[in-house]
């Protein structure tokens, strides 16, 4: 299978501006983009510019996560840059000149690089111009004499002086002042000869394209140890139900959890296979509840193994288990889609299922409040304990992450199905 080469990229380089070539370009990149990509042994990634404040940033350890994998990850010109100087101890590769003065410990704020922009439809349009872009047009002009040094100073702190969105060609001649002239100057050396950001881009883009993919490699020891719960769970957000959809995992997962009628049994299931596999124990949920060190002469009256609709026949022991289960070392119930939770479905129809019920686009999710009452309804939840009880035993956290992943279904139209008749239904 041919490698992949894929470069997200921005208002660093338009679109109008990128070689064509063996690059396949992406918009900027964001957290959970690296995992949705399902990538490869072998692939290619290069990271140029990435989206950071209104969202979340690439995690470093979304970037190891690939490192440990094989694929070869390389950073420059602007948020990749700083992720390459902060990671290239662990195998991640940095080019360009942004990416050494961010090694040498002259660059290090993620607002040094930023910049506000359109967004790639709007051709990726740069509105304003990074304070790092700044500095190095301020040097080329004062090497080459045209600046005095004092000028330059001045001209750096009237830019410093701003948030990098008001940094516009307009808004750095006005707080120039005097230096007005001298802040021309600089904003037309910029747009004639580019900005180091757009060299540098330019340049790694050039200089991977011409070299062939690198062979893949577990690049170090450090690369092994990325994993955390917070990793396992944000791959399992991002991550695919299979190559090529357009469901996540979680998702589907999140479908079963919520409207399978007989998915607190497969969570038992599911629980009772993990616990023995953990404790080292078989035999009943007795044996693995005692093994994790609960009480015996307390379990059977405790609140957390009241029975529910859905859980009338199980044991104590087995709500009890199963409401309290988590993987190690404690914080997720689930970082896969099980065998017990497609029971005797197959991928195929858990994909239409959950298309058949995901919000339409443009659609607005209800409330938090409301999301709650639907759940409660068609949980058959009596009272705030027992809706409690139910999103446990259906393998949530809390009723809170049920409510959270529940706003990407069209509950709307489960509400109608729960009030209408049931000859209707």
């Amino acid at each position: 299978m041919t490698p992949r080469r894929i470069a997200f990229v921005g208002p660093t380089l338009p679109a109008q501006h990128r070689p064509a070539g063996c690059f396949e370009y992406r918009p900027p990149v964001r957290h959970g983009d690296l995992f949705d990509l399902c990538l490869r042994p072998g692939d290619q990634v290069l990271i140029i510019d990435g989206v950071y404040q209104h969202f979340a940033p690439i995690r470093h350890k979304e970037i190891l996560a690939q490192l440990a994998r094989g694929v070869h990850v390389a950073g420059t010109a602007s948020l990749g840059a700083l992720r390459a100087a902060e990671l290239d101890g662990f195998g991640m590769q940095g080019l360009g000149q942004v990416y050494g003065q961010a090694r040498a410990g002259r660059l290090s704020a993620d607002a040094d690089v930023a910049v506000l922009h359109a967004d790639d439809s709007a051709g990726a349009r740069r509105l304003t111009q990074a304070m790092v872009c700044v500095r190095h047009g301020l040097t080329e002009l004062t090497e080459a004499g045209k600046l005095e040094p004092g000028q330059a100073a001045r001209l750096e702190q009237a830019a410093a002086r701003l948030h990098f969105t008001e940094r516009s060609a307009t808004g750095l001649r006005h707080e120039a002042g005097p230096d007005r002239d001298a802040m021309h100057l600089l904003l037309d050396h910029l747009e004639r000869h580019g900005d180091i950001k757009t060299r540098d881009a330019r340049h790694a883009l050039d200089t991977l394209a011409a070299r062939p993919v690198p062979a893949p490699s577990r690049t170090t020891a450090g690369a092994e140890t990325w994993t955390s719960s917070y990793g396992r769970e944000w791959d399992f957000e991002h991550r695919p139900l299979k190559p090529g959809s357009a469901v996540g995992a979680r998702l589907a997962l999140a479908c079963l959890q919520l409207f399978a009628t007989d998915f607190p049994d497969r969570h038992r299931a599911y629980a009772l296979r993990l616990a023995a596999a953990t404790t080292g124990r078989t035999g009943p949920a007795g044996t693995l509840l005692s093994a994790a060190g609960f009480a015996p002469a307390t379990r059977p009256y405790a609140r957390l193994a009241r029975a529910t609709e859905a859980t009338a026949h199980w044991t104590a022991d087995e709500r009890l288990l199963a409401r309290t289960f988590r993987l190690p070392p404690g914080r997720l119930v689930y970082q896969d889609l099980p065998a017990e939770a497609i029971a005797d479905g197959t991928l195929d129809e858990l994909e239409q299922r959950c298309l058949r019920l995901l919000l339409p686009p443009l659609a607005q999710a209800l409330p938090t409040t409301q999301r709650h009452t639907v759940l409660r309804q068609l949980w058959q939840a009596g009272s705030d304990h027992d809706y409690r009880l139910c999103a446990l035993e259906r393998g949530f956290r809390d009723t809170a992450e049920a409510a959270r992943l529940a706003g990407a279904f069209d509950l709307a139209l489960i509400a109608r199905l729960l009030q209408a008749p049931a000859a209707a239904r």
